[in-house]
């Protein structure tokens, strides 16, 4: 499908998810915290269902890699910590996994951020992409404390107040006061969000 996004926002995602092709770690690993083992440019197997997976990369894996991989679906946090070393010699090229997330991940975080905040696909394509990483990164859920200021960016747009959404973004930093790469995930997202409300040219 047709996003708005524009190409630095994307290029952006997969720097923080990945530092770069020069910086891929070409096997599965686990982030940390819930996440599950993820391979590729952020595709959490932990957090996907195995039939997703298995269609996603189907065209890209040998059948023996993609069984594997699809074993260690659903286990996340320190589940997913201990399963790792079964996996972790497993190898996924960075065409494989630049090839499933533009036809796949890209898609399919673009309808899942419109399903909270639709008024993304009208935005500016710094604006959206800042705001598909946020979703892509946390996940679509607005229940709880934890999520309180992705509820309050959903306000902002409903009333077209964009200039206060990158002090939300950065206010989601007291979710994680030890964890330097999301911080400053959050900072850039903010950085690249306000980056959009500036008018080409100036």
């Amino acid at each position: 499908m047709t996003t708005n996004l524009s190409s630095r926002g994307i290029k952006a995602i997969i720097g923080w998810e990945t530092g770069g092709e020069h910086e891929y770690n070409r096997n599965p690993e686990w982030p940390g915290e819930s996440s599950g083992v993820t391979i590729g440019i952020g595709w959490d197997l932990g957090h996907t269902p195995a039939t997703e997976t298995a269609r996603a990369w189907d065209p890209h894996l040998d059948k023996k890699t993609l069984a594997a991989l699809i074993g260690v679906s659903n286990r996340r946090g320190e589940d997913a910590k201990f399963i790792l070393p079964h996996v972790r010699h497993l190898v996924i090229p960075w065409d494989a996994a630049l090839a499933v997330f533009e036809d796949v991940t890209v898609p399919t975080w673009y309808l899942r951020t419109l399903r909270i905040w639709p008024q993304v696909q009208a935005l500016p394509g710094d604006c959206a992409a800042a705001l598909v990483s946020i979703v892509f990164n946390r996940g679509p859920n607005l229940s709880g404390d934890r999520r309180r200021e992705m509820v309050r960016i959903q306000e902002l747009l409903r009333v077209n107040e964009l200039a206060q959404i990158p002090d939300q973004i950065r206010a989601m930093k007291r979710l994680w006061p030890d964890t330097r790469g999301l911080r400053r995930r959050r900072d850039e997202e903010a950085e690249l969000f306000q980056s959009g409300l500036i008018p080409a040219g100036e």
